[in-house]
């Protein structure tokens, strides 16, 4: 009879049942909030690259001849560029770990490490992505890679001098050195430090049994969530509204409210909706058309439900939705990635307009959340 997708129901109609308020910051207090500074003007960027083209050349910046050069250079390289998928996504990851990193809230800072120029006694040092402070004070360097091969459990590989590389800069400035790794085809983040690597040839490697085994992703605040099932979209018709169900089984009906349901209570907190539709969205839940009701041959309410494909653990109350990275890196794709590919590398949005800012002291009340945040044991912390 009647079947639909979250996608289907658009935002104008969650703001008009819900309130303005839905889907904006307001409702994130009591989270740190990160905003995106750009410290790079369009100007001064393009006069530092003319400075770079010049400067190998042996000509001025100021010679008419050598800008026409210099933009047919550009334009060469970016038609170059834009064809070349592997610099696409990984440029694409880069700015998709950043904005996860930023919007899970135990960051105090996150800054572009391989930006710019820098000087160094040892020319050989590869300069890592990210240099990243958590709200617990620990400083780290990251290098981000995105890992996407033929066989999905393949083990990641990295060139040894390029490894080491990176190592030597990090021990010029005395911070641990991590590598982030997107598994792409299973949509799961790894944070492992370089010390967990199998080093014992040319091409380093990290399975992804040793990735998620040794994943220290909690450092920037990711976790495993979980919450009672199932979870529940349910749109009422206007009474006053033509509203018949036809003999065909179609209808048309105006909508007069949207409800939430967790596990068959009501939610009817607005920090606790958005957390709901968030899981809804983006979680590793099944969606599926729930309950219609039709009463004399007029629909009154049609709904959507989301639950677990088979319950993993029948004898509690919860079960796990997914790692928040895992739900932030869905939503990202979704902003970023269009029908034909790649659209944006960086969204407009901030990273507080990903996700939800969820406060460390939140428990739920209709939704009530478990969060499950996986560490190292005291002797993984302390073997190589």
């Amino acid at each position: 009879m009647h079947s639909f997708s979250l996608r289907d129901i658009t935002a104008h109609i969650l703001r008009h049942t819900f309130g303005e308020s839905w889907g904006s910051s307001t409702l994130k207090k009591g989270s740190m909030v990160m905003k995106r500074i750009c410290r790079e003007d369009q100007k001064f960027e393009l006069m530092r690259m003319l400075n770079v083209y010049s400067r190998a050349r042996g000509v001025s910046i100021r010679d008419e001849a050598n800008h026409t050069a210099f933009l047919s250079e550009l334009l060469r390289k970016f038609e170059t560029s834009k064809k070349n998928p592997i610099l696409i996504h990984g440029l694409r990851t880069e700015a998709m770990f950043a904005h996860i990193a930023a919007t899970m809230g135990h960051c105090v800072a996150i800054k572009t490490e391989d930006a710019g120029d820098v000087y160094l006694m040892d020319s050989g040092l590869r300069i890592p992505d990210f240099r990243i402070l958590t709200s617990a004070g620990q400083e780290l360097f990251v290098e981000v890679k995105n890992h996407h091969p033929a066989n999905p459990t393949d083990d990641f590989k990295m060139n040894k001098d390029y490894f080491e590389s990176l190592k030597r800069y990090a021990v010029v400035f005395n911070r641990g050195l991590y590598f982030a790794i997107y598994w792409s085809q299973w949509k799961l983040w790894s944070l492992v430090r370089q010390d967990r690597f199998d080093t014992s040839t040319h091409a380093y490697r990290l399975s992804i049994e040793n990735a998620m085994m040794r994943n220290e992703m909690n450092i920037i605040g990711d976790c495993l969530l979980a919450t009672v099932s199932p979870l529940e979209l349910r749109l009422f018709s206007d009474p006053n509204s033509t509203r018949i169900v036809k003999a065909d089984g179609t209808v048309k009906f105006k909508i007069a409210a949207a409800r939430l349901f967790a596990g068959g209570k009501e939610v009817d907190n607005s920090l606790e909706k958005r957390i709901a539709w968030f899981f809804m969205n983006y979680g590793n839940w099944i969606g599926t058309p729930g309950y219609t009701e039709v009463c004399e041959g007029e629909i009154i309410s049609v709904g959507l439900t989301v639950a677990p494909e088979e319950r993993a653990n029948p004898n509690e109350r919860f079960e796990t939705v997914g790692q928040m990275s895992q739900m932030l890196s869905r939503q990202f794709n979704e902003i970023t990635v269009g029908s034909e590919g790649v659209d944006l590398l960086i969204p407009k949005s901030e990273p507080e307009d990903l996700g939800v800012m969820i406060p460390s002291d939140y428990k739920g009340e209709k939704l009530p959340l478990w969060r499950f945040y996986q560490q190292l044991s005291i002797r993984e912390e302390e073997s190589p």
